[in-house]
């Protein structure tokens, strides 16, 4: 009978998608406990970064070539093709990008 407690017991912590997580109780033991695998399917953190990157990107280029060569650049886009037409939506300066544009000048130029 514990037998059999004990091995549907370690059955049901090694099922697939659960992992074992090592706790230290107050008395200093240590126990394994199982916790589910709860990853969601959309990973925000990694696209929170890629647009922080993009905007970055960007204002580091608007600090490059200066606000009227930017500005003309992504006006030309715009007469282009559908591609074209959305690659200068996304690469129109907005405030983010401006700002960053501006703290970076002052140290490139």
């Amino acid at each position: 009978m514990r037998f059999q407690k004990r091995v549907k017991h370690i059955e049901k912590k090694h099922r697939p998608g659960k992992r074992i997580v090592k706790r230290v109780q107050r008395d200093g033991l240590v126990v394994e406990v199982a916790k589910t695998d709860t990853r969601g399917l959309i990973p925000y953190k990694t696209i929170a970064m890629m647009l922080l990157l993009f905007v970055g990107m960007k204002g580091l280029l608007f600090a490059q070539i200066g606000a009227e060569e930017y500005e003309s650049r992504v006006s030309s886009l715009e007469q282009g093709q559908s591609v074209q037409v959305a690659a200068a939506f996304l690469l129109d300066a907005d405030p983010a990008t401006r700002m960053i544009g501006e703290f970076v000048g002052q140290f490139i130029r």
